[in-house]
């Protein structure tokens, strides 16, 4: 059983659903998919999102023992995560893709959660509100924060920036205004679209449903015409 820990929130519900659906029909494994959100937290710097602090509390979650991933709600997997999973840790309590020249991308993340027992989110919020550690080198797993030397690195193709190709293991929409289900013309947005046409189609999600996220003004009025014209072409 994989163990596939999610960052989200109200408003990323279609996404998150089209994440888990990806994943869950190009992975032989079982996945137990746990969101985080709404974790009650005193963090005095402005998270990116809604849940952003959230992933650093996975190894107390996973009570310091296996292996568990972490997964931003805006990507679509296309590829076996068990690869994922199983992939060389080089002695290192994490992977991330890195970002030069000493930053990392913690967006997508392996752990190896025995060796993350430092890694304890409300003792390392109160660092960050008292000056001590930053919130931006924490996020960044850079110098300044608090997790620097627990990272190794992640092929790019783990996680393509707002990229596609024939390596593409998971595609990330980081540009927020132009999230293939925020508005249309994402230049890779088809494969959005393709991956909900066969959640609706498998009767995973409902057209209901995605009226209903359309109605709260969580993703454009005309979504749905645009998947069908990429399904037909």
């Amino acid at each position: 059983m994989i163990k596939a820990y999610i960052g989200t929130e109200a408003a990323q519900w279609l996404p998150t659903e089209i994440l888990k659906f990806s994943a869950r029909r190009r992975t032989k494994s079982e996945i137990e998919f746990i969101e985080l959100k709404e974790i009650p937290i005193k963090l005095s710097s402005q998270m990116y999102t809604g849940f952003s602090f959230y992933r650093y509390s996975i190894p107390e979650a996973c009570g310091y023992e296996g292996r568990a991933l972490y997964l931003d709600a805006d990507i679509v997997v296309l590829s076996d995560l068990q690869e994922l999973i199983d992939h060389d840790m080089h002695g290192k309590g994490a992977l991330a893709r890195p970002h030069p020249p000493v930053s990392s991308y913690t967006s997508v993340m392996v752990l190896d959660c025995a060796k993350l027992k430092h890694w304890k989110m409300h003792d390392w919020a109160t660092l960050v509100n008292a000056n001590i550690a930053s919130y931006l080198g924490t996020m960044h797993a850079d110098p300044t924060g608090l997790n620097y030397r627990d990272f190794g690195p992640l092929e790019e193709f783990w996680n393509h920036l707002d990229h596609f190709d024939n390596t593409t293991r998971i595609i990330h929409y980081t540009s927020v205004p132009h999230q293939p289900w925020k508005a249309p013309g994402h230049p890779h947005g088809h494969v959005f679209l393709k991956e909900l046409s066969k959640c609706l189609e498998e009767g995973v999600i409902t057209r209901a449903d995605v009226e209903g996220q359309i109605a709260a003004g969580h993703i454009y009025p005309n979504i749905l015409k645009d998947m069908e014209s990429h399904s037909r072409s």
